[in-house]
C-alpha cells in the first residue's frame, strides 16, 4: 500500500485545512469562550485562543492516528474523548497554571496540549490541594 504524502505527521490533511476552523468555532463554543470576555471586561487574553485552537487541532486529527501527550503518544481517539470533557474552567486552571510557570518552556504547544489533557483529570485534586495549602 503506498503511503500518502499529502498526510501530516499528526493525522491532519492538508486538503481540510480551512476544516480546523470549524472545528475552532466548535470549541469555542464548547469552552465557553464568550465567558473570557465576560471576565476579564471584554479584552480576552490571546493565551484563550491558542489553547482553543490546540483543542481544534487536536480534535481535528485522525481518530487512528497517536497523539503525543506527556512524552506518550496516545490513540487520538481517547484524546478526543478527553478533549471533548475540556470546558471554561480547564481552559482557566490552563490559563492560571501557565501564567504562574517560572522556567521557559520550549515547546509552549507540547507543554499546553499535555497540561489541557491533564486538567480533565486534575481539576478537583487542584482546588482539594489549594484549600489544603492556603
Amino acid at each position: 500500500m503506498a503511503m500518502n504524502t499529502n498526510t501530516v505527521h499528526d493525522g491532519i490533511s492538508p486538503s481540510n485545512e480551512q476544516s480546523i476552523f470549524a472545528m475552532l468555532e466548535k470549541v469555542m463554543l464548547q469552552v465557553g469562550y464568550q465567558y473570557f470576555a465576560d471576565v476579564h471586561f471584554k479584552r480576552i487574553d490571546p493565551l484563550y485562543k491558542e489553547l482553543c485552537l490546540i483543542i481544534a487541532e487536536t480534535m481535528f486529527a485522525n481518530r487512528d492516528s497517536v497523539i503525543k501527550v506527556n512524552g506518550e503518544y496516545i490513540r487520538a481517539w481517547l484524546v478526543h474523548d478527553v478533549f471533548s470533557q475540556i470546558r471554561n474552567r480547564h481552559i482557566q486552571l490552563v490559563f492560571d497554571n501557565f501564567q504562574n510557570v517560572t522556567i521557559r518552556v520550549a515547546n509552549k504547544k507540547a507543554y499546553l496540549r499535555t497540561a489541557l489533557y491533564n486538567s480533565v483529570f486534575e481539576f478537583q485534586a487542584h482546588f482539594v490541594n489549594d484549600m489544603v495549602q492556603g
